[in-house]
């Protein structure tokens, strides 16, 4: 048998079975992930967020099953934090190579099989009797001697425990009650990376501490810069079209002024205010308008 040939496909074969025991670890995080996130009932949670509310109903139908959003949800879910601990649990495996393994697992092909292969190439007495001995030592070894078989025992026994329980808890909706829905979502939404808790404190319209000293209602500018804020993603302008706050005063201010003014206008107000009362107002203020003169009238 060819010393070279055999090593390689040795090695094949262990890194193979070392692929093995990364799936099945993969699986088994992912069921018992999978069973976690339904039992603190995570799935109901996503109704109650914005980004995934329109969603929340729907389903999806793969190779003829229909799986709900919720489902699909905290499968992505489990899977995407399986992957990281499977990456973290495996991150100092052993990588020793194939032919060291045998040599190991073989106490006779110790130091003679690594001669053999590094010089399989030369021709020459010695090294001829050597592959020759090597050779035959190898006919009796196959590649599930380097199988942990331990490993992937553990694995299935891991998975169909696993499984077994989620198919129970999940067709008995077996739930927490030490947490609602609404107690996840608040922990969600106190995430700085959620879209709820973005700094928008730029577009938002300041408005003045009532207390402060430096207030002055009768000198807002109602009709200035442009004021504006944001609800539920869209833009509103707060600007007051010019003429808005006009004919109206403060109360206080109402009390002191001049009760002998009397009116210089020789005409009823009804004649010189029809015209204007019909006039086609602006958008949002009719009411506001009209009260006034309304008001003006009654004077």
């Amino acid at each position: 048998m060819d010393v070279r040939d055999f090593v390689r496909k040795q090695e094949a074969a262990l890194k193979r079975y070392r692929r093995i025991y990364k799936l099945l670890d993969f699986s088994a995080i992912t069921l018992i992930l999978y069973l976690l996130l339904f039992y603190l009932k995570i799935d109901l949670v996503f109704p109650l967020l914005s980004s995934f509310e329109v969603r929340a109903e729907t389903s999806y139908d793969i190779l003829g099953i229909s799986i709900a959003f919720g489902t699909a949800a905290l499968i992505l879910i489990a899977a995407f934090f399986s992957l990281i601990i499977t990456f973290i649990l495996h991150l100092r495996d052993d990588r020793t190579k194939a032919l060291l393994l045998l040599e190991n697992k073989h106490p006779e092909l110790r130091e003679r099989l690594r001669t053999a292969y590094d010089n399989a190439n030369i021709n020459n007495l010695i090294v001829s009797d050597l592959l020759d001995s090597v050779s035959s030592g190898i006919k009796k070894i196959t590649s599930s001697s380097l199988l942990i078989k331990g490993k992937v025992l553990f694995g299935m026994i891991l998975i169909l425990v696993s499984s077994t329980t989620m198919v129970y808890v999940v067709q008995n909706d077996i739930r927490t009650d030490l947490i609602s829905p609404d107690d996840i979502k608040d922990i969600i939404d106190e995430l700085p990376f959620m879209n709820g808790n973005e700094d928008v404190s730029g577009d938002l319209f300041e408005i003045d501490d009532p207390g402060s000293e430096d207030r002055n209602p009768g000198n807002e500018d109602l009709t200035g810069e442009t004021a504006v804020i944001v609800v539920e993603g869209k833009e509103v302008d707060l600007t007051l079209p010019p003429g808005a706050g006009s004919g109206f005063t403060n109360q206080e201010e109402a009390d002191q002024a001049d009760e002998d003014f009397d009116q210089s206008s020789p005409y009823e107000i009804s004649i010189i205010s029809s015209p204007t009362y019909n006039e086609k107002l602006p958008e949002g203020y009719e009411s506001i308008i009209r009260s006034y003169f309304e008001e003006m009238a009654n004077k």
